[in-house]
């Protein structure tokens, strides 16, 4: 199963995340919906960043959806 990753600098990040409060303010999320959550950087099919400021973010997402282990 595809693994999602959370890498410890912007840099490292194929995606910067947002977490939003309404699900009509996800945006993109469905690139990550899905994934589980992996524990090494080698087992990830993508790699997120998690921004302070939603102007910073590729995708947007409720914390419900973001992926679990």
């Amino acid at each position: 199963m595809p693994g999602l990753f959370l890498v410890d600098h912007e840099y490292q990040a194929d995606y910067k995340v947002f977490f939003v409060e309404h699900s009509y303010q996800e945006k993109n999320a469905a690139i990550i919906k899905g994934l589980k959550l992996v524990d090494h950087e080698y087992q990830a099919s993508v790699k997120v960043f998690i921004v302070d400021h939603e102007y910073q973010a590729d995708i947007k997402i409720l914390r419900e959806n973001f992926p679990k282990r």
